[in-house]
C-alpha cells in the first residue's frame, strides 16, 4: 500500500490521537483511511444529487421547449398538491 506524509493541524491532529487511545481504531492510518473513506462516499454522493439536479432541470426545459408549463404562483401549486396529498375517498 502507498504510504503518504500529511501535516495536521493540532486539533484535528489530537483527534486522530484520542481515536486511537480510546481504542477506535487500531492506528493514525485508520483513522485517516476511515476519514477519506467518509469523504469519498460525501463527495460520490453530492455528485449524484448534481447528476439529479440537471436531470430535473433538462426535463424542465424539456417540458418548457413542449409548452408543458404552469403560470400559477408556486404558492397555489403547493396548495393543489396539499389537498391532493391530504384527500381520501370516503367509504
Amino acid at each position: 500500500m502507498p504510504t503518504m506524509n500529511v501535516s495536521l493541524p493540532g486539533n484535528l491532529a489530537a483527534f486522530v490521537e484520542q481515536e486511537v487511545a480510546t481504542g477506535g481504531y487500531a492506528s493514525q492510518s485508520e483513522v485517516v483511511r476511515d476519514a477519506l473513506r467518509l469523504l469519498h462516499r460525501e463527495k460520490a454522493g453530492e455528485q449524484e444529487k448534481l447528476e439529479m439536479l440537471r436531470r430535473a432541470v433538462s426535463i424542465g426545459i424539456e417540458d418548457w421547449r413542449h409548452g408543458r408549463v404552469d403560470d400559477r404562483p408556486i404558492a397555489a401549486i403547493l396548495d393543489e398538491i396539499d389537498e391532493q396529498e391530504s384527500w381520501s375517498p370516503t367509504a
